[in-house]
């Protein structure tokens, strides 16, 4: 008996030693990943430090125009999105660092078109194609220096700044209209189920008068368009598609579940508003309560996309063959 058991034992070491041996060889290679300094050395430091400065000053008046509209509540993520576009490079470190890097003529191309776009656009005085044309002109610049893989490598963390851009004020105000009109619409036909209410909606405007003779109104404010949340949301869903190992079907039904998701988040919160305008409560309807509310349903919003995710884990389960095998129970070894 000991015997057996012995030999069962070195089977199992011999067949997790490939294993053990794979980890400890990637934990080696990523201690021995060269830092960011080293792997550019002095000359690429410089070469970067001069590109940057020549690409702030070919777009300076679009670095202080993205400045001055990130300001808005509604776009104070975009502080935000230029750091978290680095960090999404540097996860691909490893890649980045490793392998032929060729680089390509063809970013020769794309930096002229990216250049002739902006000054186009800028003799034209259409700000949201100037703000597009700089990931034209840095795409052109990694195929330019680096070659396909690298831009292949970069490209979302590139073209995930989108999200920082504010699109221009007509396309802003068509998308955040409808929002508005569906919020109070939905609001509306809630909030006349709540005892001892009749509400009314006329466009953004919700008038209520409840049974005991208090009545109001309140109007659903561009800034509770869901606008704010979408970004948000959208912001997190393509994330954690760039950063989950999922099936292709799964990466792309995050994305899409991003909308209803933020809408009904916003729906709640203007219906939660409001109802405390309505049973007088108004005091926990503006101010810091209300930006409390907004935080909280963001939480909520998390919560029903980590369950999004976890109904998607579980749509198919692998299935095991638990019938005995030549005659020995499951699990049993030979």
């Amino acid at each position: 008996m000991s015997v057996e058991s012995g030999g069962i034992q070195s089977i199992q070491t011999a067949e997790e030693s490939p294993a053990v041996y794979a980890s400890s060889r990637r934990r080696r290679v990523e201690v021995e990943l060269p830092r960011w300094r080293d792997a550019l050395g002095w000359q690429g430091i410089l070469l970067i430090l001069v590109l940057f400065g020549l690409f702030a000053w070919l777009y300076h008046n679009q670095f202080y125009r993205l400045y001055r509209m990130w300001q808005n509540p509604d776009w104070s993520h975009g502080f935000l999105i230029p750091f978290f576009c680095l960090y999404m490079l540097n996860t691909k470190k490893a890649e980045l660092l490793t392998g032929e890097h060729r680089g390509s003529l063809a970013g020769l191309a794309l930096i002229l078109l990216g250049i002739v776009t902006y000054a186009y656009f800028l003799y034209a005085k259409v700000g949201y194609p100037q703000d597009l044309s700089m990931m034209v002109v840095v795409m052109g610049l990694v195929l330019l220096l680096r070659g396909w893989r690298t831009l292949k490598l970069s490209l979302f963390p590139i073209l995930f700044f989108v999200l920082a851009i504010p699109p221009p004020d007509r396309v802003y105000k068509s998308v955040t209209h409808p929002l508005q009109q569906m919020a109070a619409k939905t609001a509306t036909w809630v909030l006349n189920m709540f005892p001892g209410a009749e509400v009314e909606q006329g466009g953004i405007n919700i008038a209520y008068y409840m049974r005991g003779g208090h009545d109001g109104m309140f109007t659903v404010a561009g800034a509770c368009s869901g606008m704010r949340s979408l970004m948000a949301f959208a912001a997190l869903g393509l994330a954690m598609a760039y950063f989950t190992p999922r099936p292709a079907w799964q990466r792309i039904a995050m994305a899409i579940s991003v909308f209803p998701v933020a809408m009904f988040c916003n729906v709640m919160r203007v219906i939660i508003t409001g109802a405390f305008q309505m049973y007088e409560h108004g005091n926990l309807a503006s101010g810091t309560p209300h930006t409390v509310l907004g935080l909280l349903m963001f939480g909520l919003g998390f919560v029903i996309y980590m369950a999004i995710l976890w109904v998607m884990d579980h749509l198919f389960v692998e299935s095991k063959d638990d019938a005995p095998t030549d005659g020995l129970p499951s699990g049993a070894v030979s």
